[in-house]
């Protein structure tokens, strides 16, 4: 309550919700807090309701939520503690500085599940920056997912200043010393000593013999067919096979047949009958590989499933239903999900059907069990499939790992982002044409060349423009994600001797088209001026000068 600047960084499950109910609570009974912002991930809307009115009964809530009509009155409505999604507050933030949730003066403006606004660029990360707000809290049990950049986005929120300057934090000492002045973290080793142990075992599995066949042909035929590429070959188009032979893994769609569904039906048995309750992380949905195919496979144990896909009326009603009846013996989630900010202290069992790129969301879906309130020991069981694509990532990435715990105690680096090309081409036995291309041929590379070069190497499509009517566009990159989503980028390159100045950004800005998410970029290897590059901040624009552009090159930065 002392603090107008706050990271709480507690590990999940410590009660972070619990801590700021209390504070507002007696703030606002002391009145020095009269309005009050609260954005959340839409899942946790009524989950935050509840608790206001169960420890805070006198304060007023008011959920931003339905039509824009309704949304308008609601934003003007004084006297309230507001609660709002990301998402909404995303839309009903505007350019316009009269508006109800631009003009007020909020007397605090808590951010929870903080690690949404990691990326300085987006829209929302942007918005809750230009919050005109008196005291500042950030909450997240992630405040380091994939990047220093992640912390420093977070931490220009919370290290606003009375005047509504904003700061801009780079990674180095400065970050880390204010970081650690701003943050309170505590960990459960550390304050739940009657917190109960967590025991997290690896299981290793053959492949049944239909799905080793299964497997086998479709890596066979997928290698081929990345050879048969030639130099066009992309990271993504390793990206999708890998994505394949993971799906191959949980689960062979001819067959049938899949050694970790068997293993876990029989664990299941065991633990049922000893009056114990699972949940089940799986990143895939459907009724081949995913949630579906596992709640199928379980069905005699009475599964819930809780999908993306769901409504937050059908989420919230699915996790009641789990807690209060408790014939409902498993739990099947996706990991993006149901992943954070659920209470599930009802399982005492996890199992990761499959493995996730970042350790760090595995453990957030871990906490949903392992939190304050457990009384049982909590063991997790994470699968892999011997001799196959799961087996060689998992042994890269402990590799890596290494590198990556040395900044918050154990909150690691979502260690995909950190594989070289050459890494994941290695996976099958392959070299990557595209990187051995940059090294030797980057003397002499135009700039529009030496930027496309990258971007492929990262996976992305390039498509160059035509010289004459580019409209301020030279290259349109884009890419589909791993859940479907097309990612593009517009990048103007100007290979000047001096600085660019505002109006490449705004030439640039004035080409991009209004109704899509766009990430434009500026290529300029002498950099920008002070005005360009202030626009090109408070618009999303990317600078890549040259000492960007040789991180990208060298793998120390992403794009």
């Amino acid at each position: 309550m002392t603090r107008d600047q706050l990271l709480l960084a507690d590990d999940m499950g410590l009660g972070k919700t619990l801590q700021v109910t209390a504070a507002l609570r007696i703030m606002w009974l002391q009145g020095t807090v009269q309005s009050a912002l609260l954005i959340v991930p839409a899942s946790l809307i009524d989950q935050w309701r509840r608790e206001l009115r169960k420890w805070a009964p006198e304060l007023r809530v008011l959920a931003i939520r339905g039509t824009a009509p309704d949304r308008a009155w609601q934003w003007r409505a004084q006297g309230y503690l507001k609660i709002v999604s990301y998402e909404t507050f995303r839309n009903d933030f505007t350019d316009n500085v009269e508006s109800p949730l631009r003009k007020e003066f909020w007397d605090v403006v808590i951010l929870d599940e903080a690690q949404k606004i990691k990326n300085r660029d987006i829209a929302v990360s942007r918005s809750a920056k230009l919050l005109r707000r008196r005291r500042s809290w950030a909450l997240t049990g992630t405040p380091l997912e994939n990047s220093i950049d992640d912390l420093a986005s977070v931490m220009e929120f919370v290290d606003h200043t009375d005047g509504g300057t904003q700061r801009r934090y780079t990674a180095g000492p400065e970050l880390m010393a204010r970081h650690r002045e701003l943050q309170l973290r505590r960990r459960k080793a550390d304050v739940l000593t009657e917190l109960p142990s967590k025991t997290v075992i690896s299981i290793s599995l053959p492949l049944l013999s239909g799905q080793q066949a299964s497997y086998d042909k479709a890596e066979r035929e997928g290698v081929v067919q990345l050879r048969d590429r030639g130099e066009a070959v992309q990271v993504q188009h390793v990206l999708e096979l890998i994505m394949r032979l993971k799906q191959l893994c949980n689960r062979d769609p001819r067959t049938g047949e899949s050694a970790k569904f068997s293993d876990i039906r029989e664990r299941l048995e065991v633990l049922v009958g000893e009056g114990h309750r699972a949940l089940l992380f799986s990143q895939y949905v459907n009724d081949a590989f995913g949630v579906e195919a596992v709640a199928n496979t379980i069905g005699d144990f009475s599964p819930l499933t809780f999908t993306g896909g769901m409504s937050g009326s059908q989420r919230d009603a699915t996790i009641q239903r789990f807690k209060e009846n408790a014939s409902h013996k498993a739990l099947v989630l996706s990991l993006k999900a149901g992943g954070v900010g659920l209470n599930l202290q009802e399982a005492s069992y996890v199992f990761h059907v499959d493995r996730w790129w970042n350790p760090a969301i595995e453990r957030q879906a871990e906490d949903r069990s392992y939190r304050m309130g457990q009384v049982f020991p909590v063991t997790v069981y994470k699968y892999t499939c011997e001799g196959t694509i799961e087996q060689r990532i998992d042994e890269l990435l402990k590799q890596k790992q290494q590198l990556f715990d040395e900044v918050i105690d154990d909150v690691s680096l979502d260690i995909s982002g950190r594989l070289s090309a050459e890494e994941i081409f290695s996976l099958f036995g392959l070299t990557s044409p595209i990187v051995a291309t940059v090294r030797e041929c980057r003397d002499g590379l135009d700039l529009e060349d030496r930027c496309a070069l990258i971007l492929e190497s990262s996976g992305w499509a390039v498509e160059r423009t035509a010289r004459s009517h580019d409209g301020g566009v030279d290259l349109i990159a884009t890419k589909v994600d791993t859940v479907g989503l097309e990612q593009k980028i517009f990048v103007q390159c100007k290979d000047h001797a001096r600085k660019v100045g505002v109006e490449v950004v705004r030439e640039l800005l004035g080409v991009l088209p209004p109704d899509q998410k766009i990430q434009a970029v500026v290529a300029a290897p002498a950099g920008a001026t002070a005005e360009a590059t202030s626009l090109a901040a408070g618009r999303g624009v990317k600078i890549w000068d040259e000492a960007f552009l040789a991180d990208l090159e060298s793998g120390r930065a992403s794009d």
